[in-house]
């Protein structure tokens, strides 16, 4: 969550008169992450101070925001561990500040785990499939930004910076990405991005879920590849087996995977390295990427 956006008190002063939720106290800008600008913001009313994340969107458009305010709002009315958007004294959830999609949430408590064990693996495969659960019941949608034809065109513009061992691993993935589609499997709303960094957890109780701005329409199965990946890889790319079934069995028991789902889960776990290597590349400039491809890449050489 790096900061591309910047802003005077003052402009923010009056952007937060919209919500009515105390004086301005301090704005601290959050460096972590590649892609939004995010804020810790401190609002005081009498003797109290509430924290809040203000996040100011740098990719989507004004037509999609409405989704992820319905979205949150409805996973934090099923009880799953979501920041909620404040709504504005007119109860508006999405605003704008700065020109772009804006979204000023609660502060969640708790921290990322900088190691992981089975018993916060197998929360995270719940809440996922909570997550799933609850997500079906929201009216708008957004259709998958990483889809075969994404991920062929972003290779295709990539590929000269791949070893060409790396090319022939990355586009037999791709082949394999095209099939997967093909298949009738169950679909859904997606977290899409359910790494260790987007979860907030005191001790092993998880406290938070955050950063929904890839969810859309997609398979499930793929989220729940994509999660595995990141929570389940040691720091070589290899999967560790307690921590991988761990975060299933949390998975299902709230729902669970059909046969087909659970014998393609392998394939939907290179799929979900492929788009990772890729977003890496295209983060930052030149070679200094914001966050190193080559963890996605050692992933799939791995899997494959």
């Amino acid at each position: 969550m790096a900061v591309f956006t910047s802003f005077s008190e003052s402009a923010l002063s009056r952007y937060l008169c919209m919500f009515e939720l105390g004086e301005l106290v301090s704005c601290t800008p959050i460096t972590t992450g590649i892609e939004n600008s995010n804020y810790f913001v401190n609002l005081q009313v009498d003797d109290v101070i509430s924290e809040y994340v203000l996040t100011i969107n740098e990719g989507l458009s004004f037509q999609e925001a409405p989704f992820f305010s319905q979205l949150l709002n409805q996973l934090a009315r099923a009880g799953i561990p979501v920041p909620a958007p404040k709504r504005t004294l007119d109860g508006m959830s999405s605003t704008i500040f700065c020109g772009k999609p804006t979204w000023l949430f609660p502060k969640l408590s708790g921290a990322h785990p900088q190691t992981v064990n089975d018993q916060q693996c197998h929360q995270i495969g719940q809440a996922l499939a909570n997550l799933h659960a609850a997500a079906s019941s929201v009216t708008l949608t957004r259709s998958n930004p990483y889809d075969f034809d994404w991920a062929k065109a972003t290779l295709d513009q990539l590929s000269s910076r791949l070893a060409t061992a790396d090319q022939h691993l990355l586009r037999a993935i791709l082949t394999e990405h095209q099939e997967l589609e093909a298949l009738d499997l169950p679909m859904g709303i997606v977290h899409g991005d359910l790494f260790r960094d987007n979860a907030l957890f005191i001790d092993d109780t998880l406290t938070g879920i955050i950063d929904f701005y890839h969810a859309c329409q997609d398979s499930l199965i793929q989220d729940l590849a994509i999660t595995v990946n990141d929570w389940c890889s040691d720091s070589n790319g290899q999967m560790d087996s307690r921590r991988k079934n761990s975060l299933i069995a949390g998975y299902e028991s709230v729902r669970s995977l059909t046969l087909e789902e659970r014998g393609a889960l392998i394939a939907f776990q290179r799929v979900g390295a492929l788009r990772f290597v890729l977003t890496r590349f295209l983060s930052g400039e030149g070679d200094a990427h914001l966050k190193d491809p080559e963890e996605f890449l050692r992933i799939a050489r791995q899997l494959g």
